[in-house]
């Protein structure tokens, strides 16, 4: 089931014009046919990654899905980049979708060192312009710190960053009790082993504000997907690198970003707390709260995280 809704997806994600991208978007998964944008797979940081790709013009975008996502959560948002004339790369992080899943290496600044190196595999660049949701946001900022030439503009998508004020208050609140429990070694994934599909359904449920932009496909997708050997794992283990990251974080901000950040976060969410703690790391940000949203923005207001990226990012020449 999980295989055949990426190939739809990949096959079918569409192009949705620009002029009606703010005001209606297709309520299903897919959109319409769009022959250009491909997936594949390339060995980086000795990890085996699978992405998606749109070949275009311009400087490209390199979207980071999150925590109980992959890539498929980009499938609204990248119709749109495409149709805009944009190059777009989604891949599937470390350890979820069908990227491989090793033991260790998942620190965001190792991480961000993978995106990296497929970025200059697939021979794009030589500067990119990097957006990321939730893990993928952390992943983000980890870039853009330790390539700082090699970065034109940052999103974050509602998630706080490790080590970054106000972390421990965010850490601290029973909003985040996973991320305590996901730190205990072993014990979340005796606990959800047999029941991946009903936790991640509702955890994706309870986090959201607009639950009826959970299809049945989407969830069943994410379902199967985390349902996969060593996915769990591979999951968890993002969060036990927390204590890694503060470290690698605190460092990193110490030499705050100069190029233009945005940040998204959710009504239901993060909201305007987001550009208070990016403020913490980058000079130039600008803040955007997706409304009538919770977590998953890019999947519940797609249209305003659209209308924000592309307000953010400039046309392609």
């Amino acid at each position: 089931m999980r295989k055949a809704l990426l190939a739809a997806a990949v096959a079918t994600i569409g192009v949705v014009g620009l002029s009606g991208a703010a005001a209606a978007l297709p309520s299903g998964p897919i959109a319409t046919p769009q022959p250009s944008i491909r997936d594949g797979k390339v060995d980086v940081n000795g990890v085996r990654y699978h992405y998606l790709i749109a070949s275009g013009r311009g400087e490209p975008i390199v979207l980071l899905h999150g925590w109980g996502e992959t890539s498929y959560m980009w499938r609204y948002v990248i119709p749109v980049l495409v149709a805009r004339g944009h190059t777009v790369i989604a891949p599937d992080l470390r350890g979820l979708g069908d990227t491989a899943r090793p033991a260790m290496g998942y620190e965001k600044a190792n991480i961000a060192r993978d995106i990296h190196g497929l970025v200059a595999a697939l021979g794009l660049g030589p500067r990119v312009t990097i957006a990321g949701h939730d893990m993928g946001g952390m992943v983000a900022y980890a870039y853009a710190a330790q390539y700082r030439d090699q970065v034109s503009r940052l999103v974050v998508m509602d998630v706080p960053l490790p080590g970054i004020d106000p972390w421990k208050d965010i850490a601290a609140t029973p909003r985040t009790w996973h991320f305590r429990f996901f730190n205990v070694r072993d014990l979340p994934e005796m606990l959800i082993t047999g029941q991946e599909g009903e936790f991640i359904r509702w955890l994706r449920s309870v986090e959201a504000v607009n639950t009826s932009a959970l299809t049945a496909e989407s969830e069943a997708y994410y379902a199967a997907s985390y349902a996969q050997p060593g996915a769990l794992r591979g999951g968890f283990e993002y969060y036990r690198a927390f204590a890694r990251d503060e470290i690698d974080n605190r460092a990193f901000a110490l030499q705050p970003l100069k190029i233009p950040v945005l940040g998204l976060g959710a009504s239901g969410g993060l909201g305007g707390t987001i550009g208070i703690l990016l403020r913490n790391v980058a000079r130039d940000v600008k803040t955007v709260v997706i409304e009538d949203s919770g977590h998953w923005i890019a999947e519940e207001q797609p249209q305003q995280v659209i209308a924000a990226l592309t307000d953010f990012i400039p046309a392609p020449n």
